[in-house]
């Protein structure tokens, strides 16, 4: 036993005085020195840490080392390893955080330096020292009891936020002094006790960095002052801070951290009081003001917004919910807006006024899982003529007034609509509008119904009567816009299609004279048409063709005089084909028309018909049996002017007359001389009459 015993004994002073040989020696201090030299230097080509001095003893320690000879460490004073007390000082001058990184293991650089004195023991101790860090002046004051904090004070006076965003290795995002109080008695985090304020001022947004690093674009400069005040308050931190920039003022009242339940709740105001200011930042220039304020809570990774805003002058109440950073869910509506100050918030010109209603519901607002309900009304809309008369160089003088109703349905990737356009001109219905968000592409369907079209004058810029349905589909994609039609008119029908600016349209089987009428045109021809139209939409230049088939005149102006001046009923003559080629340029179409009958031949070349003002310049070159004749039509077409070359149609006349009373002319031409002609000479007298036409 006793042998045991001196075993023992033998082995513990061996391993004290190893442990003594090991720490408190010259020989084991250089092997500590050694140790972190090695630790900092390990890895790093461009480091060099030398320990100039390293001694340790049960009551003092020395530590004096350089790094690359531009950075200095040096601490000297009592250690009292066993008693656990202290009384040191330290001055620290680190030319490049860079280079401590093996030590740190944070990625941080540029210069920093610290001096203090570290003096207590293991009951209370305290480190009171000064830095320049991020080219401050800050001294800090720090209470330990079992060497851990307990209680911190800190006064940060100027720091430059680009030298601590530096120093941290991060992008140069802004520029400002930064100052920082704080006086916390107690940093046990489940009994905070303490204040804590900061201050930022002459803030300034990096444009160059914030655009590279987040690829925006922003052109504005943007200056900002903060100003926070925290309270700890046990196992809360309650805290108030507004944020005052150039663009938009945010403040948030009282912001509540529960650090024991990991949950968050804060009040928001954010005020933007010209919009205007905001065009260098998000790319659009904007008008007036806006407001918002709510609520939001955050509980792990989950974040909740509730919150109301007067946005075109609405009363707006909005909902999110997001679970790790991702829009889960939202809920808003947007009760009696003006559309005229949404259209001036977005800059645009105020073409209408009106009230303005959404209501949205989105369940999940993940793209892939889409799901949700959005209604959009709009109501007493009215079309202000002098601005759509400017901007879009019409001429509209009725007033036109509509309202609108969009059921839109969100599903997996797509928004599906259901829309009403109710106007005092037409009605427009959408059974189903599908926009594709992955391909960003629109395909619809689309029913316009239009009760009389004379209340479209002012668009169409020519009078037209009757009614009309059309029906049809679009679909847009990247920069192709595509647009089909069919209608059912004039006893025939429409087919249209229209790819960007392109028109291409076909009316078949038309009645003429139903065409005529909606025209407002006299009722000349009866005739069943086809015909061709293309049109180029910007430009507004085109080309139209039609063929009339088993046509016929209708008693008329026309018909009557020419029935009176060549003895012949047009009426009843049939043409089997008309043809008609014209050129569209603007409101001014030029025509060429050849029809051809039994007994009769028509050509008009190059005859001008003016749609806005209803005007019409042009020659008939007509021939009726052997006689041809040319009639000049102009003037308005609804009561024209006709003019006759009737030389030939008189001639004929005379001719036949004469032929007619060629024995009582010869008698009274006998009767007058006293005797009779010699035989053949009355003959050649009325031959010369004739030639006298």
């Amino acid at each position: 036993m006793k042998k045991l015993f001196l075993f023992l004994t033998i082995i513990i002073i061996l391993i004290i005085g190893s442990v003594y040989g090991t720490l408190f020696t010259k020989y084991g201090n250089g092997i500590i020195a050694s140790y972190i030299e090695n630790k900092v230097n390990d890895g790093q080509e461009d480091v060099k840490l030398k320990v100039n001095d390293f001694r340790l003893t049960f009551n003092t320690i020395n530590f004096d080392a350089k790094i690359n000879d531009d950075s200095q460490i040096l601490i000297t004073g009592d250690l009292a390893i066993f008693k656990q007390s202290v009384d040191l000082k330290y001055d620290i001058k680190i030319n490049d955080l860079a280079t401590l990184k093996n030590l740190t293991k944070q990625d941080l650089k540029g210069p920093f330096s610290t001096n203090g004195t570290f003096v207590g023991d293991k009951n209370n101790a305290v480190i009171q020292g000064f830095t320049n860090i991020a080219l401050s002046q800050t001294d800090y004051h720090v209470n330990l009891v079992n060497f851990e904090p307990k209680n911190i004070n800190i006064n940060l006076k100027d720091a430059k936020i680009q030298e601590l965003l530096s120093l941290l290795n991060k992008p140069i995002y802004a520029t400002g002094d930064l100052n920082i109080t704080a006086d916390i008695k107690n940093i046990d985090v489940t009994n905070l006790d303490g204040i804590v304020k900061a201050n930022i001022s002459k803030g300034k947004i990096n444009n160059d960095v914030v655009n590279k690093e987040f690829k925006q674009s922003i052109n504005t400069s943007i200056n900002i002052e903060t100003n926070i005040n925290a309270s700890l308050l046990g196992k809360k931190v309650e805290v108030k801070s507004e944020l005052i920039s150039s663009v938009a003022d945010i403040f948030l009242d009282k912001t509540v951290i529960d650090l024991e339940k990991n949950k968050s709740f804060s009040d928001y105001r954010i005020d933007v009081k010209n919009l205007n200011k905001l065009e260098g930042v998000i790319g659009k220039k904007l008008n007036g003001d806006f407001y918002t304020s709510g609520n939001i809570f955050l509980e792990n990774s989950n974040i909740s917004i509730a919150g109301n805003s007067n946005i075109f002058e609405s009363t707006s109440t909005y909902n999110l919910k997001l679970k790790d950073s991702n829009l889960e869910n939202i809920n808003f509506k947007i009760e009696d807006a003006k559309i005229e100050k949404l259209l001036h918030m977005l800059n645009e010109p105020v073409y209408a006024t009106g009230n303005l209603n959404i209501d949205g519901d989105i369940k999940n607002a993940k793209i892939e899982t889409l799901n949700g309900l959005i209604n959009t009304k709009i109501t007493e809309g009215k079309i202000i003529n002098e601005v759509v008369n400017t901007v879009f160089k019409q001429e509209i003088k009725d007033i036109v007034t509509f309202d609108l109703n969009v059921d839109t349905s969100l599903v997996p990737n797509q928004a599906v609509s259901k829309a009403s356009l109710n106007t005092n001109l037409l009605d427009l219905n959408i059974n189903q509008a599908v926009f594709d968000f992955n391909e960003a592409s629109l395909n619809s369907d689309y029913l316009v119904k239009i009760a009389s079209l004379t209340n479209l004058v002012d668009f169409t810029k020519t009078k037209l009567r009757g009614a009309m349905d059309i029906s049809g589909n679009i679909q847009s994609k990247e920069n192709s816009l595509i647009v089909d039609g069919k209608s059912s008119i004039l006893g025939g029908a429409l087919n249209f299609n229209l790819k960007n600016d392109d028109l291409s349209a076909t009316l078949s089987d038309i009645g003429i004279k139903e065409l005529t009428y909606m025209l407002y045109q006299p009722e000349i021809f009866d005739s069943k048409g086809t015909f061709k139209v293309d049109y180029n939409l910007l430009v507004k230049k085109g080309t139209l063709s039609g063929n009339l088939v088993n046509g016929h005149f209708l008693e008329n102006e026309f018909s009557t005089l020419i029935n009176q001046l060549a003895k012949f009923d047009l009426t009843k003559e049939i043409y089997e084909t008309v043809s008609i080629n014209s050129d569209i340029n603007q409101n001014i179409l030029t025509s060429t028309v050849n029809m051809k009958s039994a007994n009769t031949e028509i050509a008009i070349n190059n005859s001008v018909f003016d749609t806005q003002n209803n005007t019409i310049d042009a020659t008939l070159e007509a021939k009726i049996k052997e006689t041809s004749f040319n009639i000049n039509v102009n003037g308005n077409t609804s009561n024209p002017k006709f003019s006759f070359d009737t030389k030939d149609l008189l001639k004929n006349e005379i001719d036949k007359q004469l032929e007619k009373n060629k024995d009582k002319i010869e008698e009274k031409i006998n009767k007058a001389l006293g005797g009779k002609l010699e035989d053949g000479k009355a003959n050649e007298l009325i031959k010369n009459l004739k030639s006298l036409f």
